[in-house]
């Protein structure tokens, strides 16, 4: 009885039939996925989650300011315990490839990596898609940003890049020239894809200013966002020698050692890469060593906690063993993210190697210090200023012998120690809270 209707005028039919279909099945599944109604972003770092601090701060605040918030990252050791625990938190663990002994050229290994990478930034994002921002931290910028980058334009997701550093600053540090082919492809990625970018965070004003300069980024876009310390590094509340019987710190504690009589906890956190030069520090400790056999044998003990694994970890760890150490204990170890900020309550001083391969970053190490309330003796950098404020907060020093008599100042003189804690002791008071809000109110990400 339909002999009569065209086939053309059929297929009309059809595809209107299907419009309901496209419009609130087909449609919704491809462009939004599970998303649910709650505002959500993408929080993305090519690093392990458990030693991501400012990408875990951000997780916590957008999770404050009601998001929904799929952190991605690798997951050598687990978050921190607030961050597994909040509902408003997803966990998304990326995949790299694991180096499986042969021998490979540097460029091979970075390539196999960057490949599995990929498949799985790939995948995590196809899962989420239909988020309101992303957020990724720079560096690493290979294959993050370019994915990133194309992902927003195509999905509609806001990227935002938070910029710790540069990473082919970092690359032509380890390759030792500036022209070398993989340095120049960096460049070129973190030069081109930083125009894609709906928004920029530096941690420094240097590095707002370099992305304006150089990167041909509008200010309007950039926000500085100071690292502040987190929430569990805080100062000590209850008497410290009491804080010292607490297994993981107690069985470092060698025979004589005395802290309630002056003797010193030190600290640096490192990740055993040559942009902090450890030598330094054992250099000036052996000059230490020195100074109390030949010179002053009223020298207090020192012990020296160096946290952190990397590259060059054993390389140190031989050139302590070397030596005959009598007034320096010297321990390397690798801390829990709940322990490290336990320790860190129990220190005198804290020291900072960190030299920056670029000159625009700032040290989170040296936040976590001062949120613990302790001063800083830091390695010497133009943009440093920033943060330590010379004989207010902490020293500053050029080379081995600049931090031996830092050193010596923080041991011995009292009046050096006290305002320099007290100084410390102000800068806990900044918190990362309030300096997010700032930014991403600027940034118009979040309403007032």
């Amino acid at each position: 009885m339909f002999e009569w209707i065209p086939g053309w005028l059929w297929w009309l039919l059809t595809l209107y039939a299907c419009i309901p279909l496209v419009c609130y099945v087909i449609f919704p599944y491809l462009a939004y996925g599970n998303r649910s109604t709650r505002k959500r972003v993408i929080i993305c770092v090519l690093g392990d989650l458990g030693h991501s601090p400012r990408m875990c701060y951000h997780a916590r605040s957008f999770s404050s300011s009601g998001w929904q918030v799929e952190l991605c990252g690798l997951v050598e050791e687990m978050p921190p315990a607030d961050i597994i625990d909040d509902p408003r938190i997803t966990i998304h663990q990326l995949r790299t490839w694991i180096p499986d002994g042969k021998p490979r050229t540097f460029a091979v290994v970075a390539m196999l990596k960057v490949i599995s990478q990929i498949g799985s930034i790939l995948k995590t994002l196809w899962e989420l898609r239909g988020s309101d921002y992303m957020v990724v931290q720079n560096p690493p910028s290979i294959p993050i940003l370019p994915i990133a980058a194309v992902y927003s334009l195509v999905s509609g997701c806001k990227l935002i890049v938070d910029w710790h550093n540069l990473g082919y600053t970092i690359l032509e540090l380890k390759l030792g020239s500036s022209w070398h082919p993989l340095v120049v492809i960096v460049f070129l990625v973190e030069w081109f894809f930083a125009k894609w970018a709906h928004a920029h965070l530096t941690v420094t004003k240097a590095m707002e200013k370099f992305l304006v300069g150089k990167f041909g980024v509008s200010k309007k876009r950039i926000a500085v966002l100071c690292d502040r310390p987190a929430r569990q590094f805080r100062p000590l509340e209850k008497p410290r020698a009491v804080a010292l019987q607490q297994p993981f710190v107690h069985k470092y504690l060698p025979k004589g050692f005395d802290a309630s009589s002056g003797d010193q906890i030190i600290v640096t956190s490192t990740s055993f890469t040559p942009d902090e030069d450890l030598s330094v520090l054992i250099g000036a400790l052996k000059i230490y060593e020195n100074s109390y056999k030949k010179f002053d044998a009223s020298l207090p003990r020192i012990l020296c906690f160096i946290t952190g694994k990397g590259p060059l970890k054993s390389k140190y760890e031989h050139a302590v063993k070397r030596e005959k150490w009598d007034r320096v204990t010297i321990e390397f170890v690798w801390l829990t993210t709940e322990d490290y900020p336990k320790l860190l309550q129990l220190c005198d001083f804290g020291v900072s190697l960190h030299t920056s391969s670029s000159g625009l970053d700032l040290p989170m190490k040296i936040l976590d210090m001062f949120g613990s309330a302790i001063p800083v003796v830091a390695y010497n950098y133009p943009v440093l200023d920033e943060l330590v404020a010379h004989n207010r907060n902490g020293l500053k020093f050029m080379d081995r012998r600049e931090l031996h008599e830092a050193l010596i100042f923080m041991v011995k003189d009292k009046n050096v120690r006290e305002v320099l804690k007290d100084g410390a002791r102000k800068e806990s008071a900044n918190r990362w809270e309030q300096s997010w809000e700032t930014a991403m109110h600027r940034l118009k990400v979040v309403s007032n």
